[in-house]
């Protein structure tokens, strides 16, 4: 087993690169989860240095990396230029690389390309600090630019076979492989049935609306009384919601007491309950819509079953939690805390 760092560039109020409404940050955010999901599906340690939209500064992405004995760090991107023109997909490792990163870099970008990409265009050496300060072997990977309609195109269409991709290039160096998906539908064959691919989002339309988030921002108005916009954007609004939600539900089947203020304080992880597989109901459901918030597609159904025990160990593991597929007060507070 490896320990692999994923680093979606950028986060927060560093939005990246910018297409309309299209942010690099989000771009980057969904395909590290992906990939992710994947390598812990096939027996590797994944640690991410964001696995939500927040600001991470260039020394700790790189202090993550050397804290946590890394044999890899992977950094995605996505590329940009003031013209439309430019295209295609392209990885940067540092100056006189390790053969190692060299390996890891040839083999993520050839799968990428041979999964269905705009251009090759190719390798690169450069001291970016990402690479130059990670102990690890390291490599950026730009996934084609967000300036050009193909490339957006190819990104989202191109979604799955991209992310398994990128993962069997990582993983033909650490003994493990995963058959790469037939790219239109970008599937799994039939013949890897142990292999699945991220349940990531829906590609955002050109307005950012995600119909995950529309239908929690419903749940939410009609069975707890909140009074949001139900317009499929996930914003600080929503996230209040969400809590005030739990809150809700703690008070009305526990008699805790709280004040429904939108606030995972003290008090709430103190009243937190643990939720785990075969449980069913509001908090089972608040749990699924947390998860989704961070971008670990589960279902909706309030339905503690296996794919949403696999997203609460996904999302533990990412947060260097006890990976147990519970959700209590750590895992809640992880979810839920602003």
């Amino acid at each position: 087993m490896a320990t692999i760092v994923l680093d979606p560039g950028h986060g927060g109020t560093d939005p990246g690169a910018v297409n309309g409404t299209r942010l690099e940050k989000d771009d980057n955010l969904r395909m590290a989860l992906a990939v992710g999901q994947i390598l812990a599906q096939n027996g590797h340690r994944v640690v991410y240095t964001r696995s939500d939209d927040r600001f991470v500064s260039l020394n700790d992405r790189n202090r993550i990396s050397n804290n946590t004995n890394t044999d890899a760090f992977v950094s995605i991107h996505r590329n940009s230029s003031t013209s439309p023109t430019p295209n295609g997909v392209e990885t940067y490792v540092r100056v006189n690389p390790t053969p190692i990163a060299l390996r890891l870099a040839t083999n993520v970008l050839g799968n990428v390309v041979r999964a269905g990409v705009h251009s090759n265009r190719g390798i690169h050496q450069r001291d970016f600090q990402v690479l130059r300060f990670t102990n690890a072997p390291a490599q950026l990977l730009e996934l084609g630019f967000i300036s050009n309609s193909e490339d957006n195109r190819l990104f989202d269409v191109n979604f799955d076979a991209y992310a398994n991709a990128i993962a069997q290039g990582i993983m033909q160096e650490f003994g493990t492989r995963v058959v790469a998906p037939p790219i239109t539908p970008p599937r799994l064959p039939a013949s890897a049935p142990n292999v699945a691919p991220f349940p990531h989002p829906t590609p955002r339309s050109p307005i950012g609306r995600d119909e995950g988030v529309l239908s929690i921002q419903r749940r939410l108005n009609r069975d707890f009384g909140q009074m949001l916009a139900e317009d499929g954007l996930l914003g600080p609004l929503t996230r209040r919601a969400l809590v005030r939600a739990y809150q809700i539900q703690l008070n009305n089947e526990f008699g805790a007491g709280l004040a429904t203020d939108g606030t995972f304080g003290p008090l709430t992880r103190a009243a937190t309950r643990l939720v785990r597989q075969g449980d069913r109901g509001n908090l089972v459901w608040i749990l699924q819509a947390a998860l989704w918030f961070h971008g670990f597609r589960t279902n909706l159904d309030g339905i503690f079953g296996p794919n949403t025990n696999q997203m609460v160990r996904a999302f533990q593991t990412s947060r260097w939690l006890a990976v147990d597929g519970i959700a209590g007060p750590n895992t809640f507070e992880a979810l839920l805390r602003m």
